[in-house]
């Protein structure tokens, strides 16, 4: 067994749970063909020492492997524990469905393989010179020959891991095996139409690794997984088609364009509600001197009344006081992660929140009274989602006093304009002023941009989005 298996199939354990995770470990590594059909696995102690576990966890590990057909035990001469990775077997692994992702979800998924993917493609051509690449290259071809999900899903999962494995590093190919765990069996519910276009993007990533092309490696290696998320991301779509009333007759362009200009009315006039209530909060703290843990606590509780209102077309809201003005900077401010009845604050450490930088923040020549929608972004030092946020000053006397804020979730636009968009051609999208895609019917969009210009575009009323049609793009 080569050095990178071992370690990858056999590493020190890291989690608590070592029982589970003992089995989990092994069985991956047989499901993904890591450890192959027929391989003698090393012995029972040398296992043990090795994973840092105890002989006791170990067997009972093996046990759980023997009740799932994946390992066998043969006594005598000769004897000891052998892989049995049969294609019906594997085909029946614990695998989840498509339908317990949501889009940002697979969106993520989507860029993480695609970037480890390139990563690895991108080393493994600056070594080509010091590798062999012989085994590589035969299981590019490998999945050509699948009839199965079971046979798709090992081909491929193999080339990828060995691909990573190129790369000369084991945290990124154990990274791999364990994505290819995940999304593997959801790429290949059905491997017929993709066999061979898999095969020959697999050939084309080796064939640059091998003529030592860095960026085209990299670059093959990511288009190719993108296209194979994407195929998942389209079924996930499928999931949640529910199209408009059209009363039995298909609805006209035009129909569809104002039902989606209400509903864009409809967000904004929810998140201007929430930042008049916010507003008047502070307002009201301001100006009766209450102290600042009182203004805190009685804005925060305007802010949770308000969201309870707007969820779920809102996210979050609240309000960011500004330091010179309070003497200190504080935020009261309360999401929804799950919906209505899963308020939490949003507890942020204002020592390094730079609050002059967030893309959230209206600046001064924000219209007196208006607000301003920040493009989308990840709210890495708040919610970790990617977010929109409405956001307004508040003056007192002519001094800035902080900023009420109102936030919508890409994925709650997804959710609110997809059963729209599906009436309308293919490619049609939203898109916020940066060209950053919102919703979308087409699942190779999502997450993406495309020109703010593009092609048949409408203005949304109240929100600097816009309708694309059909983006040919």
């Amino acid at each position: 067994m080569s050095t990178w298996k071992e370690q990858l199939a056999f590493a020190p354990l890291e989690t608590a749970d070592r029982g589970e995770e003992v089995a989990r470990r092994l069985r991956h590594a047989i499901e993904l063909g890591v450890l192959e059909d027929g391989s003698q696995l090393p012995s029972e102690s040398y296992l043990a020492t090795r994973m840092g576990v105890s002989t006791l966890t170990l067997r009972a590990a093996l046990a759980e492997l023997r009740g799932l057909g994946l390992v066998e035990t043969r006594r005598g001469k000769g004897g000891g524990s052998f892989v049995k990775a049969n294609t019906g077997d594997v085909a029946r692994m614990q695998k989840q469905s498509v339908g317990t992702y949501s889009l940002e979800d697979l969106r993520d998924l989507r860029e993480f393989r695609a970037f480890l993917a390139g990563s690895a493609a991108a080393a493994a051509a600056e070594r080509s010179s010091r590798l062999s690449l012989a085994r590589l290259e035969y299981m590019s071809d490998e999945i050509r020959t699948s009839e199965h999900p079971a046979d798709a899903i090992r081909a491929d999962s193999k080339f990828h891991i060995e691909l990573a494995a190129s790369s000369g590093s084991v945290r990124l190919t154990r990274q791999e095996a364990e994505l290819q765990a995940e999304v593997g069996p959801l790429i290949w519910m059905d491997p017929a139409p993709r066999r061979q276009a898999a095969a020959d993007d697999h050939a084309r990533i080796v064939e640059a690794i091998k003529a030592g092309d860095v960026a085209l490696s990299r670059q093959l290696a990511e288009d190719h997984v993108r296209r194979d998320m994407n195929l998942v991301i389209d079924e996930r779509l499928e999931l949640d088609v529910s199209p408009i009333d059209t009363k039995g007759k298909p609805p006209s362009v035009d129909r569809v364009v104002t039902a989606i200009e209400t509903l864009a009315g409809t967000f904004q006039g929810i998140a201007a509600a929430s930042l008049r209530d916010l507003e008047q909060a502070v307002r009201t703290s301001i100006s009766s001197g209450v102290s600042r843990e009182k203004a805190d606590s009685e804005i925060y509780a305007v802010a949770r009344r308000s969201l309870a209102i707007g969820v779920p077309l809102l996210y979050g809201n609240g309000f960011m006081a500004d330091q010179d003005f309070y003497g200190e900077g504080w935020i009261a401010w309360c999401y929804a992660p799950t919906g209505p009845e899963s308020h939490q604050r949003l507890y942020i450490d204002m020592d390094l929140y730079e609050v002059n930088t967030v893309p959230w923040l209206p600046g001064e020549d924000t219209e007196e009274g208006g607000y301003h929608v920040s493009h989308a972004y990840v709210d890495a030092s708040g919610t970790n989602e990617i977010v929109m946020t409405f956001g307004r000053r508040i003056t007192v006397d002519g001094q800035y006093a902080g900023v009420v804020g109102a936030d919508v979730s890409v994925s709650q636009l997804q959710t609110a304009f997809e059963p729209h968009l599906r009436a309308l051609p293919p490619n049609s999208c939203i898109v916020d002023q940066h060209g950053a895609i919102l919703a979308t019917n087409t699942g190779r969009f999502v997450g993406g941009t495309i020109p703010v210009d593009s092609g048949d575009s409408h203005e949304l009323p109240g929100v600097p989005w816009r309708l694309c049609i059909g983006y040919a793009g």
